[in-house]
């Protein structure tokens, strides 16, 4: 089975579909990002049209607006578009506020499951 690639504007624990698990974060630019999706084909999981439109005309490919529920799995990529600020619950914004937003891309990897140890005890 093929990995998939994701692009979101965000990222939940409750994406990952076996536990324990590993994932890998890491800050990516603008740059890095536009060459990578121009490269590989993605599902787009942006849950906001104004969303959806910034990133767009940040990255220079349509990131359709796709409200839908990301599960990812071992090998599985999500590109994240992370605001930096906390907004006020239930906040939509504009198209023209988010722009003004500082904001990093983010690359969330779902690797291959680890044993954690937490205390004495050992969980698979």
């Amino acid at each position: 089975m093929e990995n998939k690639i994701f692009v979101s504007n965000a990222f939940s624990l409750s994406m990952l579909t076996n536990l324990p698990a590993n994932i890998r974060v890491r800050e990516v630019s603008l740059e890095d990002v536009k060459e990578f999706l121009k490269e590989n084909s993605f599902i787009s999981a942006v849950g906001h049209q104004a969303t959806a439109d910034v990133m767009s005309r940040l990255l220079g490919i349509q990131i359709p607006f796709n409200r839908i529920q990301v599960t990812l799995k071992e090998g599985d990529v999500l590109i994240v578009f992370q605001l930096m600020t906390r907004l006020e619950e239930g906040k939509i914004l504009s198209e023209q506020e988010l722009s003004q937003l500082q904001f990093k891309f983010l690359v969330v990897v779902n690797d291959v499951p680890v044993r954690v140890y937490v205390g004495n005890k050992k969980s698979k």
